[in-house]
């Protein structure tokens, strides 16, 4: 089964030139030299592009230093609550307004165990958090196979099992980038949403994972993406944080604000 955009035109641009632009203006024209030599991992945000364009886009010129990908494997949260607790879209394409992404079947395959984690479109079918990382990506890389995971599951003990079956699909596929799609602190004024935001960025940093979910419930950082975050820190040793922001510097209303972060892992 394909799956056309649900978002375009309300989170990026809808019109093929309209969102090369954009995507021009937050990822640039560099191309990657080479193939990647090492899998790498990003963490990103997934919010509409004219307030998190800019801290994707950083992360992204990042990787695009490290190479290019033959596949890529995106893991979101699921905002919408349909699904099952891990949904792996396995078959078909991806369509936005710069081009379309065919799915790696074939490592589709190898994460999907029945279990725990499904074949399940469902999930998919109208969430934000996959589908905006794509033009960016496909802007920066070009042609790619993709595998898209959707966490309505976000435990750690969950991402950890995740993170197992996708560290095997990285010893086979090296060249591979892993990312991450989630927002941090969501809807409290900007100084307390950095505050928030920097006690998460040290634990992603530290890769502390159990202290990040406990300073998640400690301290009420609402970030949406736990889950996925902890797969993608679970899978590499190194981890620099790119760029940090909240929606304040492009909206100008500080009082009502959601934190955005980009981090390349290798």
């Amino acid at each position: 089964m394909n799956r056309r955009p649900v978002v375009a035109g309300k989170f990026y641009p809808g019109t093929p030139n309209q969102l090369a632009s954009v995507c021009e203006a937050f990822v640039g024209n560099e191309k990657p030299k080479n193939y990647l030599s090492h899998p790498i991992g990003l963490i990103l945000p997934h919010a509409g592009y004219v307030y998190s364009g800019k801290t994707a886009g950083l992360g992204i010129r990042r990787a695009i230093e490290f190479g290019r990908p033959r596949n890529i494997i995106i893991l979101g949260p699921n905002h919408t609550g349909y699904g099952a607790a891990v949904s792996v879209w396995r078959e078909g394409e991806w369509y936005v307004p710069n081009g379309s992404v065919k799915i790696s079947t074939e490592i589709a395959d190898e994460i999907i165990d029945g279990k725990l984690i499904s074949d399940d479109e469902a999930a998919h079918l109208y969430e934000h958090s996959i589908e905006v990382q794509l033009p960016l990506l496909i802007h920066a890389f070009g042609e790619f196979q993709f595998v898209p995971i959707c966490m309505m599951d976000q435990r750690l003990s969950t991402a950890r099992y995740v993170a197992e079956r996708i560290r095997k699909i990285l010893e086979k596929y090296p060249d591979t980038i892993v990312v991450a799609s989630s927002d941090f602190n969501h809807y409290d004024p900007h100084e307390i949403t950095i505050k928030k935001d920097e006690i998460a960025i040290q634990r992603i940093l530290a890769n502390d994972l159990e202290g990040l979910y406990e300073d998640l419930r400690k301290y009420d950082i609402t970030m949406c993406g736990p889950g996925p975050v902890a797969v993608v820190r679970s899978l590499f040793n190194h981890a620099e944080l790119v760029y940090h922001t909240t929606s304040a510097e492009f909206s100008q209303d500080y009082s009502y604000t959601v934190g955005y972060a980009s981090f390349i892992l290798w």
